[in-house]
């Protein structure tokens, strides 16, 4: 920035001449006023400051040098987060910028225990890395399994928070994500106040909260600013949305394949009489059909924003009316297909809605080989996957996995804000009690009341 580098010129000017024991503290004090200024003591830090913006004044006689802060970095401006939409949550969103991400979680937490511990990672690219977290609620031995993961990442380049998650995650042998990736604000310090752990990468507008849990692929932004028996029930739709996408497609195969009595006789002969003349098998149907949907979904995704959903939208339209005409599709498949799609629309987690796409064909495969065997088999081999991965230490699937009574109130379903009482044992443990009981709404007196006893006791004239 031109202005900032003229204020660090003209204070270097005014220093008077000759060596002076006390030049460089007198320097600081002048720069304070127009730009962050502080000591540097070795070649390494001095480096880092300079590739990352900012001017380094060095004054003889002196073993330290003066950074300056005086970066003008063009940045995206604060606006809605694309991905993590909201009806009537706020509208912030981090962007690439790492001071402005660090800043508006400033804005929400103003306590003084907000640490936030800074580190470069890539060896070409001394990307930042930001760790935030609330100083006496997250435990310090998560602290210490988060700093000796990130502290041992040895790359030249950093690409963002993706490939941060990558290098520090429990498992690589893993189809669902263990560390919460998101574009907001208000989800990144509703995460804080349990006791987890941010981490922000400067480039990405991403933040990673770990660890994570099951019952957090669930939550959405809007379930705390709309009424609980609403959001409890939205609740209930995704879960049983994320099941349905996942089983729908292997049931429907296994029942028309092996199964067909459990299908009530109408039911059946309305299948059948629709398959009349359909070339190929159930599973061998249902894996086409679903092929070509990831196709349209991805190509949706690549094309240019304003054609891409009008692309898509006309694409399965017409090639579904075109395939049910020409016989090589019955239309039950193109039912079950789209039922299917829009049940894995609804998770709000878009990491997580992308390996469901990829377990659905192996669900189909058990069922075309083994009917609801096979489905039962993969469900009671999914959920003891589930159950056996970690994050940061953290077993995923807690409380159910292992047990823990205490935290079953906020697992999925959203509680009444007064009865949020105590954090999760397990990441909030050091300071389990969020605020005090008996804090629920309640009228005292009401007026009709007090009136009503005044004209019973005869003071209605007084």
């Amino acid at each position: 920035d031109r202005e900032r580098i003229e204020h660090v010129i003209l204070a270097v000017s005014e220093l008077p001449g000759g060596p002076r024991a006390d030049a460089m503290d007198k320097l600081q004090y002048k720069l304070v006023r127009s730009s962050r200024a502080s000591l540097v003591e070795t070649f390494a830090d001095a480096w880092d400051e300079l590739s990352g913006g900012s001017a380094l004044v060095l004054v003889q006689g002196h073993r330290r040098a003066l950074a300056c802060s005086n970066q003008a970095y063009n940045t995206r401006q604060i606006e809605e987060a694309p991905t993590d939409t909201t009806i009537r949550g706020p509208r912030q969103g981090f962007v690439e910028d790492l001071s402005v991400n660090l800043s508006l979680l400033r804005q929400w937490i103003r306590t003084p225990n907000l640490w936030i511990e800074t580190t470069t990672v890539g060896r070409l690219s001394r990307t930042p890395v930001s760790m935030a977290y609330i100083k006496g609620l997250a435990s310090e031995e998560l602290l210490a399994e988060v700093r000796q993961r990130v502290q041992r990442v040895d790359v030249d380049a950093l690409g963002g928070a993706g490939p941060l998650m990558e290098m520090i995650q429990d498992t690589h042998l893993t189809f669902v994500p263990l560390a919460l990736t998101t574009e907001r604000p208000d989800m990144v310090v509703g995460n804080l106040m349990d006791g987890r752990v941010a981490l922000l990468v400067q480039n990405s507008p991403f933040a990673l909260v770990v660890p994570m849990d099951y019952g957090m692929l669930f939550h959405a932004a809007d379930d705390h600013y709309e009424f609980v028996p609403i959001a409890a029930v939205m609740s209930v739709l995704r879960v049983v949305a994320f099941w349905t996408s996942i089983l729908l497609p292997g049931i429907f195969v296994s029942v028309l394949t092996f199964h067909d009595e459990l299908l009530p006789t109408p039911l059946l002969l309305r299948i059948v009489s629709d398959r009349a003349g359909v070339p190929l098998p159930v599973v061998l149907e249902v894996l086409t059909m679903e092929l070509v949907f990831e196709l349209l979904r991805e190509a949706g995704l690549r094309l240019p924003r304003a054609v891409g959903s009008a692309v898509t939208i006309v694409g399965a339209l017409i090639l579904g009316e075109a395939a049910i005409n020409a016989g090589l599709v019955s239309p039950s498949v193109i039912v079950v297909v789209a039922a299917t799609a829009i049940s894995s629309f609804v998770l709000p987690t878009f990491s997580f809605s992308i390996p469901i796409r990829l377990l659905r064909f192996v669900f189909i495969a058990l069922a075309g080989i083994l009917g609801l065997l096979g489905v039962y088999l993969g469900a009671v081999g999914l959920i003891a996957i589930l159950s056996s991965h970690r994050s940061f230490g953290h077993p995923f699937m807690v409380p159910m996995a292992p047990v823990i009574p205490g935290d079953f109130s906020e697992y999925i379903f959203r509680a009444w804000q007064w009865q949020r009482v105590l954090r999760p044992k397990l990441t909030g443990g050091r300071e389990q009690k969020r605020q005090p009981k008996r804090q629920m709404p309640r009228q005292e007196r009401s007026p009709e009341r007090e009136g009503r006893s005044e004209w019973r006791d005869g003071k209605a004239g007084e």
